[in-house]
């Protein structure tokens, strides 16, 4: 069983425009609304690779109701915990067709209490003794101490279950100091870890090392448009990029491609076809508008654009 755990989930709407006039009426081309958040995002794209999941977290007033009605007819198991409180945030994107660029307007989310915090405990508590891989992506809403992941991993542990994280700042920092099984950090987050940020293959490579190092056995560095950085203890250090023809939305791409590495995971595919399988589906999610994810149809086309190279 998979759980996915998205602290602050979100209504995402998207718009699409030529371009972007600031201080003027925009006409806008095209418009959607998902259900998000970077767990959710994972559980959408699992599903879409025929693996189903649980969903747990924060939902809050109308826009929380949509995002559970949306995760349940998606297939996907809800199992959030209900703030008596504010709702769920609503994060707008705007596609400029013209420039090829995303601008995110994100909401900070609701005020978790710690009764709300305490609920949350009894509703994972619930779900996680019986789950092979738990993924904790996203920030944390506000209320919630950033040691929260790690002690969700410390708890996983003892449970014998592996943890997978996607998260930034505070949340990232403190999460690792419990050595979750996958981190899969960017550029940014990576220089956030080590305090440097690597330039070149060499310095890739050794950043990757450097991370397993803190006690990660899987290592996913993500380089946005140029592909990831894939490392695991015993295997070869792998760089997989592939172009979007064309690029519509890069929104979801990384839930995505983590989709890719534990769906690759359960179904024990090679290390490089681990690779090939997780690029090629991050990259048919940035042909997609919106927050939306790929089929496996549309994943199998993507792949022999896959490149993948030995660092």
């Amino acid at each position: 069983m998979l759980v996915t755990v998205t602290m602050n989930p979100s209504v995402d709407r998207t718009v699409a425009l030529e371009e972007l006039a600031l201080g003027e009426t925009n006409r806008v081309k095209d418009v959607r609304t998902d259900a998000s958040g970077k767990g959710i995002n994972v559980s959408l794209a699992l599903r879409q690779l025929g693996f189903p999941s649980i969903a747990a977290g924060f939902l809050a007033g109308r826009e929380g109701r949509f995002v559970e009605a949306e995760v349940r007819e998606f297939g996907i198991t809800p199992h959030f915990t209900w703030l008596k409180k504010g709702s769920t945030r609503v994060n707008i994107k705007v596609y400029e067709v013209g420039h090829n660029r995303t601008t995110e307007i994100n909401e900070p989310g609701p005020v978790v209490e710690p009764q709300d915090e305490a609920a949350i405990w009894r509703d994972l508590a619930q779900v996680i003794p019986q789950a092979e891989y738990v993924i904790c992506s996203g920030s944390l809403p506000p209320g919630v101490k950033p040691d929260f992941y790690s002690r969700l991993i410390d708890k996983c542990r003892e449970l014998g279950v592996k943890v997978c994280l996607d998260a930034s700042g505070p949340a990232l920092l403190e999460g690792i100091k419990a050595k979750p099984f996958l981190i899969k950090p960017n550029e940014d987050e990576v220089e956030q870890l080590l305090g440097w940020k690597p330039e070149g293959k060499e310095e890739i490579r050794a950043a990757a090392a450097s991370l397993t190092k803190l006690g990660m056995e899987m290592v996913i560095m993500s380089l946005g448009a140029d592909g990831a950085v894939f490392y695991r203890e015993g295997e070869e250090v792998l760089w997989g990029r592939a172009a979007a023809d064309p690029v519509r939305s890069t929104s979801g791409c990384g839930d995505a491609l983590l989709a890719g590495v534990v769906s690759s995971l359960l179904t024990r595919r090679t290390w490089d076809e681990t690779v090939r399988w997780s690029i090629a589906t991050a990259t048919a999610t940035a042909e997609i508008f919106g927050t939306g994810f790929p089929t496996v149809e549309h994943i199998k086309q993507v792949l022999p654009r896959v490149v993948v190279e030995s660092l």
